[in-house]
């Protein structure tokens, strides 16, 4: 399944449940944490994104935390994060 359908899917049940008077508090906070979740998933700044985009722009004035940067980079590709 794409990105684009789940969060589709995920904004069409948001808004099925948005306005439901007799949902319990419990339920709207899983709903809360699946939405959560999902966004966190579908984002297209991935960790190991982040860890590249944050080794290239440390690399000349800090050259240790690069190296540790790229470590994470490399750990969380063999992760397949």
């Amino acid at each position: 399944m794409s990105n684009e359908k789940l969060a589709r899917l995920l904004a069409e049940l948001n808004e099925e449940l948005r306005d439901t008077p007799d949902l319990d508090a419990g339920t709207r906070e899983l709903l809360g944490k699946l939405t959560d979740d999902i966004e966190r998933l579908t984002d297209d700044d991935s960790p190991l994104e982040r860890a590249r985009q944050l080794e290239s722009r440390i690399a000349a004035d800090y050259p240790v935390a690069e190296r540790i940067a790229r470590e994470i980079a490399d750990a969380l590709a063999k992760m397949g994060i």
